[in-house]
């Protein structure tokens, strides 16, 4: 047995980076920073009568009358702890402790406005992002210890209206993302593992459609859809006692339709609802190259549906309050499930305040509570006859949300 882990470092390295193919392919981030996240993004696709329509639906920039921008900053604090049922001979029962971090997050939306038919738009914002640390001893080290994803887009874009009822949008994403992982690599019963690093990023552009219909002035439909992205994560991996080698990742991140509606139920409140698809069955395998090493390695995922309701709520012309609630489904089942990204189904819970002065910026803060699920994993290990296999779920997989937002109305 230790024969076979040692003379087979490179092979073994490839086994163990079964588990990168779910660190991009999470689901899309519901938050973008501004005032809508206070809704859990119910009906952001509808409109958000401010800057950040430039991100959830360009054509519904054609509603703003004067040229805006707008700035968020936040961060989210994620409380991540796995509970050990089994585990195999070599790895042990640790636990990773919480494995959770605390990741400062901002976004910023322009909107323009060129004549009474076209509007101009750019947006930069955290499209996805994940961050985990457990325990160097846990019992799913061969999976990871530290994982940290980055997937930022700057999209420009532009809306026309057609008439006082259509209009549509076109944007241009460009993604820059950013992988790294580390993870243990098993050397045989009673030896020491050794340890592995892969980094690497890469910038990639889809393209982004959308429209936006006004039935009357109190209700409007608002439908997007963004590509896939095909990654290819060039980059280096280095391993502990000497082997260090280019390494290549390639993935695609899921094309996704978001459809939101809202209706003014009168001058204070308004309803708002939301559906959207994920396409990740496409990603289909991942390819991983070491040198003269590669393993295409097949996808379990499946497509993952997003559903949201909230409202907003005018309490008098200076301030208003929005809620909302939203569900994703499980894009996977336990004996695919890895421990760099644990993902199960999603139950968020969200409320918003605004301000809106007689001068100066809207002011907005939002708050949301994601619940990830109990996500939990049955891993056979690395194919050694369980002895790197564990089996267990999380007692918790939270995710808090918070963010503050200005919103400048320029020219007034």
């Amino acid at each position: 047995m230790n024969k076979h882990y040692l003379t087979q470092p490179i092979a073994l390295i490839t086994l163990s980076l079964l588990p990168l193919s779910t660190l991009a392919g999470g689901i899309w981030l519901n938050e973008a920073g501004d005032p809508s996240q206070g809704r859990a993004g119910a009906g952001s696709a509808a409109g958000t009568d401010d800057a950040s329509a430039a991100i959830h639906n360009v054509s519904s920039m054609t509603r703003l009358d004067s040229d805006q921008i707008m700035v968020t900053g936040g961060f989210i604090y994620s409380k991540v702890e796995f509970n050990v049922k089994s585990n195999g001979l070599i790895n042990g029962d640790g636990d990773g402790g919480n494995a959770g971090n605390t990741i400062p997050v901002g976004s910023a939306f322009y909107t323009r406005q060129i004549n009474e038919e076209i509007w101009l738009g750019v947006s930069m914002a955290g499209w996805s992002g994940s961050g985990l640390d457990y325990h160097d001893d846990w019992t799913g080290r061969y999976q990871a210890t530290d994982v940290d994803i980055l997937a930022m887009v700057l999209m420009p874009s532009v809306a026309y209206k057609i008439n006082d009822q259509l209009s549509v949008g076109f944007g241009l994403p460009v993604m820059y993302t950013r992988l790294k992982l580390d993870l243990a690599v098993p050397t045989g019963p009673g030896q020491s593992d050794k340890h592995a690093s892969l980094d690497g990023d890469d910038t990639v552009v889809a393209v982004n459609f959308s429209t936006l219909y006004e039935f009357t002035e109190r209700t409007r439909i608002g439908a997007y859809y963004n590509s896939k992205f095909e990654a290819d994560y060039g980059g280096d991996l280095e391993v502990s006692d000497g082997v260090n080698t280019s390494a290549k990742t390639n993935m695609t991140l899921s094309e996704l339709i978001r459809v939101s509606m809202s209706h003014e139920f009168n001058d204070a409140t308004t309803g708002h609802l939301s559906w959207g698809w994920e396409n990740w069955s496409d990603m289909g395998h991942v390819t991983i190259s070491v040198e003269n090493n590669g393993a295409a390695l097949p996808r379990k995922w499946e497509d993952t549906y997003h559903y949201a309701a909230g409202v907003t709520h005018n309490i008098n012309q200076h301030w208003r309050i929005n809620a909302g609630v939203a569900y994703d489904t499980n894009p996977v089942d336990k004996n695919d499930r890895t421990a760099d990204l644990p993902i199960d189904r999603q139950l968020r819970y969200a409320f918003g305040l605004e301000h809106t002065p007689t001068k100066g910026p809207s002011i907005a803060g939002s708050l949301v509570y994601a619940d990830y699920g109990s996500a939990p994993i049955r891993s056979d290990g690395l194919n050694d006859g369980n002895l790197t296999g564990f089996n267990g779920n999380y007692k918790s997989n939270d995710i808090v949300f918070f963010s503050l937002s200005a919103n400048w109305v320029l020219g007034k």
